[in-house]
């Protein structure tokens, strides 16, 4: 369990918690606030990272709608296959990408 605060000179304040539930299993939560802006945004969101034999899922949902997912996949030794998504309701804007990782 690690629980951390943050308040930084501009207004922004952070507050995140991260329970490991096994050896493979983390949730984690956080709240960021703006008090500086005029709109006073806050902005709450909910993530977990799961570690399989040869990959790790990671993903995050937030209360503006936006959903995020991780995939990183090891081929080889020093090798790993990567894929994100991003999905933005709210707006409409969805992200996608893939890629490779040479080394460790």
């Amino acid at each position: 369990m690690v629980a951390t605060g943050q308040i930084a000179s501009t207004g922004m304040a952070l507050l995140s918690y991260v329970q490991k539930v096994s050896d493979k299993v983390s949730l984690a939560t956080d709240l960021m606030c703006n008090f500086n802006s005029m709109s006073r945004d806050v902005t709450a969101s909910f993530g977990y990272d799961y570690i399989l034999r040869q990959c790790r899922l990671r993903g995050k949902v937030d209360s503006n709608g936006v959903c995020a997912a991780f995939l990183e996949e090891r081929l080889n030794m020093g090798l790993n296959f990567i894929l994100s998504a991003e999905l933005d309701h709210k707006k409409k804007d969805y992200k996608f990408g893939f890629g490779l990782t040479v080394g460790e």
